[in-house]
């Protein structure tokens, strides 16, 4: 594992057949880091189905200091460098990217460019209430925490987002079903073998593993089987 929790891991479809893949990975070899071109990939492992890496960027950046000779306030240039973790997970069809939500362009448009463009990597917005019928269906016990819900109107009220974090009986999975298209946010608490530990899922395509969890890959393998078993792609 690239990335130990708590981490963001950020999802892509990755449309990439096993030629492309061996093409990948010496574009990706080609493609290292250097000072002059200010980023590259180094890779950390290459597997026949699974890589891992970091894309590195280089930026140069202008600082305030305080210079004691002068004593002044000068402003030096300095290169600020950027470790962006990934993974590429041939099986499941998955360019995992473990950062925000704006390094994925970055990551899309490198790993674009080091496969001459010969990969198909689309993003991936969920559709929240039908993964948890998924996950549901692989952890019995899986419990709603909180969600987010854009265009809800409690009681008649005000039209607006939510963020809801107390249910009482079914109230949770009654909300998820009537505002299936409008949930944005999904807090959700699994047992993950000796522990109970907490993810949030966002419909941008990105999951947060908030506990610090000894099984990471059990984890997300879990997710990822339930993410391609089920349509979890957004109605229009």
């Amino acid at each position: 594992m690239i990335e130990s929790s708590p981490l963001t891991v950020n999802l892509v479809r990755a449309d990439i057949d096993k030629e492309e893949y061996d093409d990948l990975i010496s574009g990706l070899k080609d493609m290292r880091y250097t000072r002059e071109r200010s980023y590259g990939f180094s890779l950390e492992s290459v597997g026949e189905n699974l890589l891992s890496g970091h894309l590195v960027i280089t930026t140069p950046t202008n600082i305030q200091e305080f210079d004691e000779k002068t004593q002044s306030v000068v402003k030096r240039q300095i290169d600020r460098t950027e470790l962006i973790p990934f993974r590429i997970d041939l099986a499941n069809e998955f360019l995992e990217v473990f950062s925000n939500q704006d390094d994925v362009s970055k990551m899309k448009t490198r790993l674009g460019e080091a496969s001459d463009w010969s990969i198909g990597l689309t993003e991936y917005p969920l559709n929240l209430a039908a993964l948890y019928e998924g996950l549901i269906t692989q952890d019995n016990d899986l419990k709603i925490k909180s969600m987010k819900i854009n265009n809800f109107s409690p009681g008649g009220s005000v039209t607006g987002s939510y963020h809801l974090k107390m249910f009482e009986g079914g109230e949770a999975k009654d909300l998820l079903s009537e505002y299936r298209n409008n949930v944005s946010y999904l807090g959700a608490e699994f047992d993950n073998g000796d522990q109970r530990v907490t993810v949030g899922f966002f419909r941008s395509g990105s999951i947060r593993l908030y506990s610090d969890c000894q099984k990471d890959e059990k984890l997300l393998a879990t997710i990822k089987k339930a993410i391609n078993e089920t349509e979890v792609m957004p109605n229009a």
